[in-house]
Parts: C-alpha cells; sequence; structure tokens
C-alpha cells in the first residue's frame, strides 16, 4: 500500500459502477475502476469499435499497476525500493528500467527544486506517522536533526550503465510515493496505447495523464478539486496528450496533541509545510513530471514557488487558503498555467 494522494482530480462526466464496464452507448467505450497503490485508480477509453476487449483491457491495466507498485512501494517489504532501502552502505542495488528511471527523475528535480522535493525523505515521512506504520507522537528537535542527517540525493548514487544504486549512508531511507503515481498514470496510459487505443485518460490517486481526446474536437475534461474537503470543483482544464498532478494537505493530515500538520514534509526543515497555500495543480507533458513537481511547489508555497515555476516554464496552480473567518480561497497561476485555465472558471467563489 501506499499513503493517500491529498488532493483527487475529478474526472468530469464520470461513468459509474464496477471495476470493468462496457460502455458501448455511453460517453465512454470502457471504463476501468479499483484500488491500487493504497488509493483508486479510474481509466477511460473513449476509442470506438473496441468493444469486446474489456477483460484484455482490464488485465493490462491492472498487471501494469502490480508491477509497478511491486517494484516502487514503501508498504511491501520484497519491493524494489524496500531492498534498496535496507541495503548497506556501498552495496549496489540492481533495480529495473522502471524503478531506474523513476528514481533518476526524482533526483533530478531534487537537485532542480534545491531540496524541495527530495526522494530521500523516507525517514521523516516515517517519524511524523505518515509511513507504513501509523505514529500517535510528533518528533522532537533531537530526533529531528538526527533524521535530517541521513536526508540527501548527495548520499546516493546512480549507475546508469550497470542500472544500479548504491546508498553511501546506511540509515538513507527513500520513498518515491510522491512521483510514482504519476509515472504509474504515465505507464498505464502507454500500455493501452501500445495496444492500440488512441483516446485514453488514466487517473491514479488524483494524478492524471490523457491520450488523445474524449470526442472529436473535445479534449478530456479534468476538475481541480477546492481544497477544503467539499470536494466541490474550482476549475477544469481540457487536457490531450498532457499529464496534471495536485498536491495538498487537507486530505491527509494528522492531529497530535491539539496540533494538525499536512503530510508534506519539506526536506530542508525536516516539518510538514505551514505555509498558506492549500495546493498546487501542474500540468506537463508527463505524469512523473508533474506529480514531482507538484510536491515541490507545495513545499515551496506560493511566494517561492510561482517565482520558481515561471523561470522554468512550468504550468502551476497555486489556491491560497483563506486569511481569517471572512477569507477566500485565492488562487494564483504562473504564466504558463493561464493558457489552460482561461475561460475554464467552473463558478465563482464565495
Amino acid at each position: 500500500m501506499w499513503r493517500r494522494c491529498a488532493v483527487v482530480a475529478v474526472v468530469l462526466s464520470l461513468i459509474g459502477g464496477g471495476c470493468v464496464a462496457s460502455l458501448p452507448e455511453a460517453p465512454y467505450a470502457y471504463s476501468f475502476e479499483g484500488p491500487t497503490m493504497g488509493t483508486h485508480y479510474t481509466v477511460r477509453v473513449a476509442d470506438r469499435g473496441e468493444q469486446g476487449r474489456a477483460t484484455e483491457l482490464a488485465e493490462l491495466v491492472r498487471w501494469t499497476l502490480e508491477r509497478i507498485d511491486a517494484a516502487m512501494s514503501t508498504y511491501r517489504q520484497d519491493s524494489e525500493l524496500s531492498r534498496l532501502n535496507a541495503a548497506p552502505a556501498g552495496e549496489p542495488v540492481s533495480l529495473s528500467a522502471e524503478t531506474f528511471a523513476v528514481l533518476q527523475a526524482a533526483v533530478a528535480v531534487a537537485r532542480d527544486s534545491g531540496g524541495a522535493f527530495d526522494p530521500t525523505v523516507g525517514g521523516l515521512v516515517d517519524a511524523w506517522g505518515f509511513g507504513p506504520e501509523a505514529s500517535e507522537r510528533m518528533p522532537d528537535e533531537a530526533e529531528l536533526a538526527a533524521l535530517r542527517a541521513h536526508v540527501g540525493t548527495a548520499k546516493l548514487r546512480l549507475d546508469a550503465n550497470a542500472r544500479t544504486a548504491t546508498k553511501t549512508d546506511a540509515a538513507l531511507r527513500l520513498d518515491l510515493s510522491a512521483i510514482a503515481k504519476g509515472y504509474a498514470a504515465d505507464a498505464v496510459a502507454e500500455a493501452l496505447v501500445g495496444a492500440g487505443l488512441h483516446a485514453v485518460m488514466v487517473e491514479v490517486g488524483g494524478e492524471v495523464a490523457t491520450r488523445g481526446q474524449r470526442a472529436p474536437g473535445r479534449p478530456w475534461r479534468i476538475g481541480i478539486e477546492r481544497p477544503d474537503g467539499s470536494g466541490a470543483l474550482w476549475r477544469t482544464v481540457r487536457l490531450e496528450d498532457r499529464a496534471m498532478a495536485t498536491s495538498g494537505n487537507y486530505r491527509n493530515f494528522r492531529r497530535v496533541d491539539g496540533h494538525v500538520f499536512g503530510h508534506t514534509i519539506d526536506p530542508r526543515t525536516g516539518r510538514p509545510v505551514e505555509h498558506r497555500t492549500a495546493s498546487v495543480s501542474v500540468i506537463a507533458e508527463r505524469g512523473v513530471l508533474a506529480d514531482a513537481w507538484a510536491t515541490a511547489l507545495m513545499v515551496m508555497g506560493a511566494e517561492e514557488g510561482s517565482a520558481w515555476a515561471d523561470a522554468r516554464g512550468i504550468a502551476a496552480l497555486f489556491i491560497l487558503a483563506p486569511e481569517g473567518s471572512e477569507g477566500v480561497f485565492v488562487e494564483r497561476p504562473t504564466r504558463a498555467m493561464t493558457r489552460w485555465i482561461a475561460g475554464d472558471r467552473e463558478r465563482s467563489v464565495q
């Protein structure tokens, strides 16, 4: 299992019912849904002329997600990632092509973000109670200082030729939860395209990847939730051959001794973020990058993050929590995001 995502992207015009449904008269030819990675996945296939393939396609989706979970989960002791976490310092660990590629992408985003995103944050995630084992306490300053000493991608060596990862610190603990679901959405979409499909939408724990259009001239419409737990839509965006990921804290948080803190940990401080940013949604060509960038920007917050994203041409939408009892949610899009949200406000927000 994996940690449940903080924000669930809403796919508009949902077709309900069952894990596998053949829908010849509905907007989608097929609809697949089910549990995965401690969360939920949804797949919509809009290709016509594909009736009769429900069992084949459902199995392809299931097998692709199971393969990724078996490789990258921190909840499974036999996963590749768990083997790497358990390895002593200096011992190269062989990885599959998929796990190695995701780790490479994670390290690249970590370096580019100055550590706002960091796949070696696993020890801190566990200490704050958001890992495989729940915790009823908060770590103290001494514990945090000790854990932060074992965080940083400089303590991890990747060998692309041998496809191995080697820890230089035995206590280094990796967690790919903030990037693997985006990769999973990509992988399922590509698997379906490889099976001959052209119009698919894949959502894994709130991270979305699209291929083609849901109907001629009609891109996929993907909703961004209002980050207050109400389930109401804030905006919708129209995606074609693009991915979107959303990061936030309002669904995944803990209360300990009167303190409320979310699951997004800032690797630079070792603590959950405490700024006003309630959620960040990112659109990118690939879900693996949208997922990692959304997490990095959620850690940075709107003030630091919008400048970082604008400098890199990243399409991101920050939603800031109300200030005071009479306040309202406020959005702050980056320059690259404005083309995706222009005219797409679902409703006025009061």
